[in-house]
């Protein structure tokens, strides 16, 4: 792809509307005029339907061309999302050509299946049809995938080419039931997977032969789907221009969202995608699906593209801004928050080039030992981690990386997160600074680092009602569960932060020891080790103050005996807090307020005394605040809303 002129790209994707060219024409015109946003894909719904189905495509570009027609002069940029080529769910229409189905996982067919040459000579002739059109930009959506909505294909054709490939002999049924019960690493397994990708591969490089037998200069992409985000970087490099860096739309939509405590999970998931596709060019899915208030609101739409921006996203693309559907016009909210900050958006993607995103790590992986076609929906890291769960809601700022041995304080959560991980990665971080929950301390006890954490951990069954500071001897409130190990030390110089007790009742004078909770401890490879019978699974008593106090103190322990952990948040509410290094020193700080209640001000932890503290306005300026700074705590009076985003740039040189 060119390099485009703004560092982070746009793109809106019109909706299909013949007939009604005119009236769209004029609203992406508006849409541009208000936003500057003048990259359109109109939205082509390709896959074969009718008989024949030709006549579909005859009919869609027709359309095509009405509406370039009525944008001539405008400076509008027109592309093509192509909407559906394979099809996304089963096929519903009567008439139907001739052509080889797919079969899925569960025997039934499906849809139309890429093997057959009739189907294939199909999608480069629409493809090449669309290419003399000249458009801007291509993007395959993600029904290009193999998998509708169980994975596919069975059917002779892959049955023959699944045959042929490992020197089985197979029929469509065996082979299928030889996948569904196929483990990763077994032979079955891992041809069928090399022929899934290769399927998915394949259209995308047929698409790439049409184009360049119009025009090779024709910049194209791809959609990750879901459930092959581990894969899906290969089709974005297929369809790319000779060239090009490959531009792939990431799979973090946020379908009805229904509050704003689901950020954090949607944050992390993108910096995971980002760490784990670093040299594509990755685009946002700014998604309002359905195109309406009641899935999300503007200002939901605004704060996921300032996380995403501030996670490292290099565009987005936008659904039906400013346009109709049918007669009903997508609501103008949209429209005015993308307006309002026009400037916005860019400045904070400039602010980003020349900084790195900080804080605790949550550990990506390139293991997926649970993926299978049969339930694939594994991603690069756990469901449940301390970023989402904990750091996400406390403001503390967290990030996502592949990498195991910088110098940063790395965090374990669930059996899981051990097992993704080499024994190398494990010392890696071993080696620096490494904060455990419960289960992750089982799970590495049995992978035999119980001399690198200080302590065992196992599972029992033991009663305990309380955990006890044993600085203070304040009250952290929790529940009694399974989940929480029994800790023994194995290493008397480490520390006992927190201890597990029981009381007969509340206000009892009488309190017994069963178990240390929290051990602190420097392990014989110079790392700082936290390890805690905690866990991420805790829902009743998982966001408490005193449980924020005591994980500050804990990384502010690991972080070493003169080192603040720095930019946390200090208000009791849930909030999350970004935080990106600028290489002048600088602080970039992208702060979310996640409650119902407005922030009445920012107060975030700062061990220096800050020369200057200002907000990105939405006119994309940088503008001086006022503030107070008494060590360790920044104070900025500017409240904050229920969901707001407030970008920050601190200088604390």
């Amino acid at each position: 792809m060119s390099e485009s002129k703004k560092r982070f790209r746009f793109f809106n994707v019109a909706p299909f509307a013949p007939g009604r060219e005119a009236q769209l024409a004029c609203d992406m015109i508006e849409f541009r005029d208000r936003t500057g946003i003048d990259e359109i894909l109109y939205s082509l719904t390709l896959h074969p339907e009718g008989l024949p189905a030709w006549r579909k495509v005859e009919y869609a570009a027709a359309s095509y061309r009405k509406l370039r027609q009525a944008l001539e002069g405008s400076g509008i940029r027109l592309g093509v999302l192509l909407q559906s080529i394979l099809g996304h769910w089963p096929r519903v229409d009567r008439e139907e050509e001739c052509w080889t189905r797919t079969v899925n996982i569960d025997g039934d067919k499906v849809r139309y299946c890429p093997l057959d040459s009739r189907f294939r000579q199909y999608i480069f002739d629409l493809v090449a049809l669309l290419a003399r059109e000249k458009p801007v930009f291509v993007l395959g959506d993600d029904d290009i995938r193999a998998f509708s909505p169980r994975a596919e294909c069975f059917c002779e054709l892959h049955t023959a080419e699944f045959n042929r490939r490992s020197g089985c002999d197979f029929s469509s049924e065996q082979y299928r039931k030889a996948v569904q019960i196929s483990q990763p690493g077994e032979m079955i397994f891992e041809q069928y997977e090399r022929l899934r990708q290769d399927t998915v591969n394949g259209v995308m490089t047929l698409i790439r032969e049409a184009l360049d037998s119009v025009d090779p200069s024709i910049a194209a992409g791809s959609c990750m789907p879901g459930n092959e985000l581990h894969f899906n970087g290969a089709a974005a490099a297929a369809v790319a221009a000779k060239g090009s860096r490959p531009v792939m739309r990431i799979a973090n939509a946020g379908y009805m969202e229904s509050s704003p405590k689901e950020l954090p999970y949607n944050i992390i998931h993108t910096q995971s995608l980002r760490e784990f596709w670093p040299d594509h060019f990755l685009l946002d899915e700014s998604d309002t699906c359905l195109h309406t208030l009641y899935s999300r609101a503007a200002r939901s739409m605004h704060a996921k593209l300032c996380s995403s921006i501030l996670s490292g996203l290099d565009g987005a693309k936008l659904w039906y801004v400013n346009a109709h559907r049918g007669r009903v016009p997508i609501s103008r909210n949209y429209t005015d928050i993308l307006a309002e900050h026009a400037g916005f958006y860019q400045a904070l993607a400039v602010a980003t080039n020349d900084s790195e995103l900080c804080g605790a790590v949550i550990p990506c992986h390139t293991i997926f030992r649970q993926w299978h076609p049969d339930s694939p929906n594994e991603r690069p890291i756990p469901d449940r981690n301390w970023g989402n769960v904990i750091f996400g809601f406390f403001g503390i700022p967290f990030r996502c990386s592949l990498d195991c041995s910088a110098d940063a304080v790395y965090t374990l959560a669930g059996e899981e997160s051990v097992a993704r991980l080499t024994d190398a990665d494990l010392t890696a971080m071993f080696r620096r600074k490494l904060l455990i929950d419960g289960p992750a301390a089982v799970a590495l006890t049995g992978r035999g680092f119980a001399g690198l954490m200080g302590v065992t951990a196992e599972k029992g069954d033991f009663t305990f009602n309380l955990e006890v500071r044993t600085d203070d001897g304040s009250l952290i409130p929790l529940a009694n569960s399974p989940e929480m190990p029994f800790l023994r030390r194995t290493d008397e110089a480490s520390e006992i932060f927190t201890e597990l007790c029981y009381s007969a009742f509340a206000g009892s004078p009488d309190c017994t020891v069963v178990s240390p909770g929290t051990v602190l401890s420097v392990n014989p490879l110079g790392g700082r080790v936290c390890v805690t019978s905690f866990h991420l699974a805790e829902s009743l008593w998982l966001l408490t103050e005193e449980r924020k106090r005591w994980l500050l103190d804990i990384l502010d322990w690991l972080e070493g005996e003169e080192v603040l952990t720095p930019w946390a948040l200090t208000a009791e509410q849930p909030a999350t807090l970004l935080w990106r290094r600028r290489r002048d020193g600088s602080a970039l700080l992208g702060i979310f307020n996640l409650s119902f209640d407005a922030m009445p001000e920012i107060g975030v932890r700062c061990g220096t005394e800050p020369v200057s503290v200002e907000k990105l306005s939405p006119a994309g300026t940088w503008e001086a605040l006022p503030f107070e700074w008494a060590a360790p705590q920044l104070r900025i009076p500017q409240t904050l809303e229920c969901y707001e985003c407030l970008i920050l740039r601190v200088d604390s040189r």
